[in-house]
């Protein structure tokens, strides 16, 4: 019987559940449907593969829109992580416009973006293997550097009208400091000259020109804010020869983060600010924010990259918006002069970086379904929406897709926080109500940063398999407002910590997921929340780390410039003055207590994080004898980006949770 069901799969290409399916992945699970469902959760098989996932995932970054093409950057795994600028024309076609010896990026601020602009069929882009800038003359394909080798970086461009300058940001690396300067430059395209037109603040964001090249906006900051901390606003003039002039600061009057400040066709500057405690956007007039529309909602995101974007015009009178409530985000429309507002029904959850013109707006989307993907609407029907580019592709039957389901907890001081919770599933087993799958705690990295509400491959990964998984947007995570970001200030290490736990605690105590079988995982500053977990608790079965946090004190001696002085707020002080607290919340220094097994990945060119953290906990748990395995990636960053990394890390983390529960 099974040999009968067997050929009739084979023959009929329909039930194969994906391209590239492994046919002995099908024989085995013959055997075990043929025989019964039932299986131990965390032991199912999947057709969701970390091949699949490593050979098919694209990262995106940076989009823009020029004579109706649609411009994009894709990060491909199967080409060892070379980043390509993509186009997409009307006609359907789509087109590498940056050959094989360039690969798109900047390492400004240390996690890049804002790496091309384009406008008027030129176009402007940073090389990562060079750090040069080139230009493109997209009429006839023509290559050209327009800086000399520099030891430095360029990020954040935009080019006058006329094409005469290009404006962006410089990171200064000719001085071997461990703090660059970061200065906001103008390139002449026709002479190759760069002259330095604002400096002395630790950061530049951002520079701006208005659509008839009078104006330049731009934001800056200082240590030891970070951008969603504080920045300043500022503008000036600028003429024919590109001479600034009347630099002025705008709406002084209390501390703010500002976000994307951007021009609208009649010249006018809008800019989203948290004055209020949320992201709401404004309109800049007579050097003060007039509100256009308050919402208790963040219409824009933590600035870790160059170049992101929440909203665009129109017209006129209409800005088509990215925000984000409770952690999901949503689309609508501001009519600018009746100050009202309109949700746009897309079904989407999540959106990254949006822009508009001719008659397009393009970003990035997904939704619980969807995963990241390129998207296109028009003007006249914005809910309608076209995938251009799935970063994954459509190789998922959606019998195997697991929802997330939105979970407010409550916390162990009477607070709510907030998490993303799903469960097993795969339509080839079955289990009864008594039966409990174990729980995969997910914390993110930043820690200002958040988990998405949409589809995850690497999530599907596991709960296709047999795990529940959870995602905790804890204290301090963003898409909540200030109020909640900023709730993790001083508490680092202990609130995410705890929320985490609270999260887990609140999922058993529901019967949800089994309490003696809970994981934790979590990279970079997750990475910490992880060690911290099993340093200071004893809840989880086993961790994995990767590129995380262990010694916070050593942290401070390897630090780039962009996150050198984050860790005082989210300690509360300088590790001078608070040397006992850095002591007393790194895991290093009480691996003695932990008595999980880990698994630990690494790169071994990572600059925010430095691999001597994981080789420092390993020794220590190797002198008490605890069980861990080591993955350290050659040639590999603060992040993955090669196919054989992300398998590798994917296949061995299984093997290790399996392991470990079995």
């Amino acid at each position: 019987m099974q040999r009968k069901i067997l050929n009739c799969i084979l023959r009929t290409s329909k039930s194969i559940l994906y391209k590239g399916f492994n046919l002995n992945s099908i024989r085995i699970g013959l055997k075990m449907i043929a025989s019964g469902t039932h299986a131990n959760f965390g032991s199912w098989i999947s057709p969701i593969t970390s091949e699949i996932i490593a050979s098919k995932s694209l990262s995106f970054t940076d989009i823009h829109i020029d004579n109706g093409i649609i411009y994009w950057i894709e990060s491909r795994p199967n080409e060892k992580g070379r980043s390509v600028i993509v186009s997409y024309h009307q006609n359907g076609t789509y087109q590498d416009e940056t050959p094989e010896e360039f690969s798109i990026g900047t390492s400004v601020h240390g996690y890049g973006g804002g790496a091309f602009f384009v406008r008027d069929q030129q176009l402007y882009f940073s090389n990562s293997k060079d750090g040069i800038v080139y230009h493109k003359n997209l009429k006839s394909n023509v290559i050209k550097p327009i800086t000399e080798y520099f030891e430095g970086r360029f990020a954040d461009f935009h080019a006058d009208p006329r094409h005469e300058y290009l404006y962006c940001i410089r990171k200064d690396d000719s001085k071997k400091s461990q703090f660059p300067p970061t200065e906001i430059v103008q390139i002449s395209l026709q002479s190759k000259k760069t002259t330095v037109l604002f400096t002395g603040s630790d950061f530049y964001s951002s520079p701006t020109i208005s659509p008839n090249g009078t104006k330049i906006s731009w934001l800056q900051w200082d240590h030891p804010n970070m951008p969603w901390d504080a920045t300043e606003l500022w503008i000036a003039d600028v003429n024919l020869q590109g001479i600034i002039s009347n630099k002025k600061r705008i709406s002084i009057e209390s501390k703010q983060s500002f976000y994307q400040p951007t021009w609208s066709s009649k010249n006018e500057l809008f800019v989203s600010s948290d004055i209020t405690g949320f992201w709401n956007i404004y309109k800049v007039t007579d050097s003060k924010l007039e509100n256009i529309y308050t919402r208790e909602a963040d219409f824009g995101r933590p600035m870790w990259i160059s170049g992101t974007r929440c909203f665009d015009f129109i017209d006129e009178n209409k800005i088509i918006s990215s925000y984000c409530e409770k952690g999901i985000w949503k689309t609508g429309v501001i009519h600018i002069n009746e100050k009202s507002f309109s949700e746009v029904s897309n079904s989407l959850t999540c959106i990254y970086n949006i822009v508009a013109k001719n008659n397009c707006v393009a970003f990035f989307g997904g939704s619980e379904t969807l995963p990241l993907a390129v998207i296109l609407s028009n003007y006249e029907s914005i809910q309608k929406t076209k995938v251009l580019r799935n970063s994954i592709g459509d190789i998922f039957q959606k019998d195997f897709i697991s929802l997330p389901e939105l979970i407010e907890f409550p916390t162990r001081d009477d607070q709510v926080a907030y998490a993303f919770y799903y469960k097993p599933k795969n339509p080839n087993y079955s289990y009864s109500d008594d039966q409990l799958p174990p729980l995969i705690v997910k914390v993110h990295g930043g820690p200002t940063a958040n988990a998405d509400f949409m589809f995850n491959p690497k999530v599907q990964y596991y709960t296709s398999r047999g795990f529940a998984y959870l995602e905790v947007n804890y204290r301090g995570s963003t898409g909540y407002g200030r109020n909640y970001r900023e709730q993790l200030k001083g508490q680092w290490g202990i609130r995410d910590v705890e929320d985490c736990i609270d999260a887990a605690l609140y999922l058993c105590n529901n019967n949800k997921v089994d309490k003696n079988k809970l994981i934790i995982a979590g990279s970079s500053s997750g990475g910490l929340t992880v060690l911290s977990s099993l340093a200071f608790h004893n809840i989880y079965k086993c961790g994995s780390c990767t590129y995380g946090i262990a010694d916070l004190i050593a942290m401070t001696e390897h630090i780039h410039k962009f996150e050198a002085y984050y860790d005082q707020g989210l300690i509360g002080g300088s590790v001078e003055k608070e040397r006992e607290k850095y002591f007393n919340r790194s895991p290093l220094n009480f691996a003695n207590n932990i008595k999980s097994p880990i698994i630990f990945f690494h790169g071994d060119k990572d600059v925010v994080v430095h691999v001597s953290q994981t080789n420092k906990i390993v020794n220590e748990l190797n002198k008490n004898k605890i069980y861990n395995e080591v993955y350290i990636f050659e040639g590999e960053g603060h992040g993955f980006k090669k196919a054989e990394s992300i398998i590798t890390s994917l296949n061995k983390e299984l093997e290790f949770f399996k392991s470990l529960l079995s």
